[in-house]
């Protein structure tokens, strides 16, 4: 069995200028697995709030797996729940971005298709992880749900490490393009004095003080020691 760690988890997201919240967020911590993702509604489809809702609680199932050892592997996982939610996505008629954080133990899994980013700060130094799938600013050519030939259902899966003292991070574009590399790398430097749930806050604030003009979501993930 994987060994466990402890999680301080925790989200924050602000409808901002926008007329309608199309942002959904979520996070389950399994006897296994823990799950932790954000997905933002295309504002150009219909039921942009219904299909990014959708996704993220239909990842969430992740959390619930067993612990049998012939489960697959973390990566295939996390790829099928993505195909998953794409199914599910599909009924809705609308699409979505989605960045999904998978953990067990020390393995970290990250799957995303649209422009919803993930990072990891580790030692003091920031990476994001995670390529924005669109051409510009506005046009997707990945996310979940998509029927155009000019738009992939099909998500980014990186297989990597997670350590106590990692904070992860998934942000939605309202922050992720808002504000500055170091601007996110400021806030997370903050933990573990002051909590995720502080850090989440504090990074929408900023967002929206800095003219954000989008629903504006970001998840924060500390990695605590072993329990």
């Amino acid at each position: 069995m994987a060994e466990r760690f402890s999680f301080d988890a925790a989200g924050c997201t602000e409808r901002g200028l926008r007329t309608y919240q199309e942002d959904a967020l979520g996070h389950e911590v399994g006897p296994v697995v823990s799950v932790f993702a954000v997905a933002d509604g295309l504002g150009g489809c219909p039921n942009g709030d219904v299909a990014s809702q959708a996704a993220v609680d239909s990842v969430a199932g992740l959390a619930q797996l067993p612990t049998a050892e012939s489960a697959p592997a973390l990566d295939v996982l996390a790829r099928n729940a993505v195909s998953a939610a794409h199914r599910v996505v599909l009924g809705t008629g609308g699409c979505t971005t989605l960045a999904l954080l998978v953990l067990s133990g020390t393995q970290a899994v990250v799957a995303h298709a649209g422009d919803s980013r993930v990072y990891r700060l580790r030692g003091g130094a920031l990476e994001q992880l995670t390529e924005d799938h669109r051409e510009s600013r506005h046009v997707l050519v990945r996310c979940v749900g998509a029927t155009s030939p000019d738009c992939s259902s099909e998500p980014d899966v990186q297989v990597l490490e997670s350590s106590p003292g990692d904070v992860w991070l998934l942000v939605t574009d309202g922050v992720g393009d808002t504000l500055e590399h170091d601007a996110l790398r400021e806030v997370l430097a903050e933990l573990p004095a002051l909590d995720a749930r502080w850090a989440a806050a504090e990074l929408v604030r900023r967002a929206l003080d800095a003219g954000s003009r989008d629903n504006c979501t970001a998840l924060v993930v500390s990695v605590g020691g072993a329990r």
